[in-house]
């Protein structure tokens, strides 16, 4: 009888208290899985910034909150510990606000890619927005100069792809509009 044997250290939130605190370096748990990255260069700030913005005044109209790199923890034993580059937390999630980080997923998430980012956002971010209740996951890919917008609903995944020339929407926060071309440095 085969017996498999799992070897693989799981990380948990409360595993980073252990790590060296490089001001360089960004430590992230994705189902378990350490994820060691270096901080972005100024361009994806600026994207950032750029995605922010566009958010801001409507999301605050709503009574929302528009985060910057905020981070997202589930708890001290939890496998899962992010730093979104936006999040947006609409007024029926604002629950989700402690003091130093979001507990729950928040409406919307958005990443940036960079060289290193492109698997982690693509497809183990994604997966865990998707299995932890975010509405919608944007991935703005500044290589491909594109955004991708992941909206999940009752347990399905639907993509809509916007390239340059293209504006983004969202039904969740009336008002943004986001010209695709206008975000890349």
């Amino acid at each position: 009888m085969a017996v498999e044997t799992m070897t693989t250290y799981r990380w948990k939130t409360c595993d980073l208290d252990r790590l060296p605190d490089v001001p360089e370096l960004r430590y992230e748990i994705v189902d378990g899985e350490l994820i060691v990255s270096r901080r972005p260069i100024w361009k994806h700030q600026h994207i950032i910034l750029s995605l922010a913005s566009a958010f801001f005044e409507p999301v605050k109209a709503l009574g929302g909150r528009v985060l910057p790199e905020p981070g997202l923890v589930w708890g001290e034993l939890a496998e899962d510990n992010v730093v979104p580059d936006v999040a947006v937390v609409l007024p029926d999630r604002l629950y989700i606000l402690s003091e130093s980080h979001l507990t729950d997923a928040p409406n919307i998430v958005i990443e940036v890619v960079s060289e290193g980012s492109i698997e982690t956002d693509y497809v183990k971010k994604r997966n865990l927005y998707q299995r932890t209740g975010a509405q919608e996951y944007w991935i703005a890919d500044p290589f491909q100069r594109r955004i991708e917008v992941w909206r999940f609903a009752q347990g399905r995944a639907t993509l809509e792809s916007f390239a340059d020339g293209d504006t983004v929407t969202t039904p969740l926060v009336p008002g943004v509009s986001i010209v695709v071309s206008e975000l890349w440095p």
